[in-house]
């Protein structure tokens, strides 16, 4: 995080290297039971959503984001982004991920597989008691709402304590 007139601003180059370190991390966890393709780079699947093809030995694929939250460690909630970039109106990951699953790396340090239409769920459900929260970057703001990590972890799809 950088500081401008006492506010933090979210900064996306730094964020961007700790999030190829839990990338790296995903990557190692992962590669004893697929073969993975890293398609984060490649316009079509960074507008779907999707970071990672997964190839079984059945040859089936699994797409999954890779979602790296360093605050959830110290707050004991998850980022569910809802509007990317307010000034263009972009819909944030929480709504336009078209990912079959996403794969959280908590810094405790643990993985957390959710099934987006879950957790969208339980979004909806909760969405009278979620506080959103307005992220601040240079020139537009990033918003979304904090989910209590107990809350997600009852839908998750696989946890595992690392």
């Amino acid at each position: 995080m950088a500081t401008i007139n006492h506010k933090k601003i979210y900064n996306f180059h730094y964020q961007e290297l700790i999030g190829k370190q839990g990338e790296a991390i995903l990557d190692e966890w992962l590669k004893s039971i697929y073969k993975i393709l890293d398609v984060s780079s490649i316009e079509k699947y960074q507008k779907m959503g999707i970071d990672r093809l997964l190839m079984r030995s059945d040859g089936s694929i699994i797409t999954v984001e890779y979602k790296f939250d360093l605050a959830s460690a110290r707050t004991g909630n998850l980022f569910f982004e809802t509007i990317s970039v307010d000034t263009k109106n972009l819909t944030g990951w929480g709504w336009s991920s078209q990912a079959d699953y996403w794969i959280f790396l908590i810094p405790t340090p643990e993985i957390i597989v959710i099934e987006p239409n879950k957790l969208r769920n339980l979004v909806w459900e909760l969405r009278s008691i979620l506080k959103e929260k307005k992220v601040p970057n240079i020139n537009y703001n990033t918003w979304g709402v904090i989910i209590p990590l107990k809350q997600v972890k009852k839908i998750a799809h696989y946890q595992k304590k690392l």
